[in-house]
């Protein structure tokens, strides 16, 4: 058994006391040793510049971002409209008497659970026109947002909506001298179906961009209307009204100058079908019969805007939002203001 062993053990020990192979140096000039210091120099000071973005939203375009439980965003906007002309059937802009609107807004958003949060709008609207002004409260609205996607440092975040507008604001039984100024909604409730993506991309480590794009199609219940209304009509009018279904498309870039100061931008195209009736359209001061109703549109915008946000949970958002091309559709200038502010509770 010894001599077993023995033999077994004489190898090992015999390869155990020859020489190791010693590990080449490798000597770099001092040309190659001032150039890794460089580039360590370059990098340690891109380091330095690097930054997390922050965002407050450009002013049109839907985020793919879920509140979490126990947070909350508020989000009061205003806008002020001058529809100052009309494009016609052929896309030609025509002048109209200016109508001035103004239009408050107020978003919440909260978590509801880990897979669902939630945002409820309101709003009123206020307007003027040849010497005419009225409002008041405008829908209301309410969307849930489930998440299909989250968003990870190389896939973008993916968010389903489905929103129901309430018929809250006024939109029959209209003045017949206030020329529409006192209507404040549509009168219809209103369920759309949303998609939302998002994905901040750091294409530049200096200038991160964040990127949305959402798209909502939007079908409408039939509204019962008498007299003047937000669908035309005039003395005698009894009738129900379709609107028609609805797509809006909206495209969002943010470009970070640096932390706290942003270039936002808004691109967004939607389209409305043609509206029907069915009933009495009612006659005009003259006896013609009144318009009732209204032919599909579309139109083309563009919302550019500067964002400034002092800390991660408080944002300000400011730009216009002008109308470039279309049909059957209102021209417009818009200058929009909001702040942006989230907490825990």
């Amino acid at each position: 058994m010894n001599k077993l062993l023995f033999l077994f053990l004489v190898p090992f020990a015999l390869y155990s006391q020859e020489p190791s192979e010693e590990v080449p140096h490798e000597h770099k000039s001092p040309q190659e040793i001032q150039k890794e210091l460089d580039e360590a120099e370059a990098q340690y000071k891109d380091a330095l510049e690097m930054f997390n973005p922050w965002y407050s939203g450009p002013l049109l375009t839907g985020s793919s971002s879920m509140m979490p439980p126990g947070s909350a965003n508020i989000q009061p906007y205003i806008f002020v409209t001058d529809n100052y002309a009309r494009f016609d059937e052929n896309h030609h802009s025509h002048s109209i008497p200016d109508l001035l609107q103004v239009n408050p807004q107020f978003l919440i958003q909260a978590g509801v659970t880990n897979w669902m949060d939630a945002v409820l709008g309101l709003q009123t609207l206020t307007s003027w026109q040849s010497h005419q002004n009225s409002g008041g409260f405008g829908d209301m609205s309410l969307t849930i947002g489930f998440p299909l996607l989250r968003q990870t440092p190389y896939l973008p975040g993916i968010k389903i909506t489905f929103a129901e507008t309430f018929p809250t604001g006024k939109y029959d039984h209209l003045s017949s001298t206030k020329l529409g100024t006192d209507s404040t909604g549509g009168g219809v409730y209103q369920t759309a179906f949303g998609l939302a993506i998002s994905k901040v991309v750091f294409w530049s480590f200096k200038h991160p961009m964040n990127l949305r794009a959402t798209l909502n199609y939007a079908i409408s219940t039939t509204a019962h209307v008498k007299g003047f209304n937000a669908y035309g009509g005039g003395f005698g009018t009894d009738a129900k009204v379709r609107p028609g279904n609805a797509f809006r498309a909206n495209i969002g870039i943010e470009y970070s100058f640096t932390q706290r100061w942003v270039f936002a931008n808004d691109f967004v195209y939607s389209y409305n079908c043609h509206t029907t009736f069915s009933g009495n359209p009612g006659t005009t001061s003259t006896g013609a019969a009144a318009g009732l109703g209204g032919q599909s549109n579309y139109l083309f915008s563009w919302a550019p805007a500067i964002e400034y946000n002092p800390t991660p949970n408080l944002g300000f958002v400011a730009g216009v939002w002008v109308s470039l091309y279309g049909r059957n559709a209102l021209n417009f200038i818009s200058g929009i203001a909001s702040v942006t502010y989230t907490f825990q509770f």
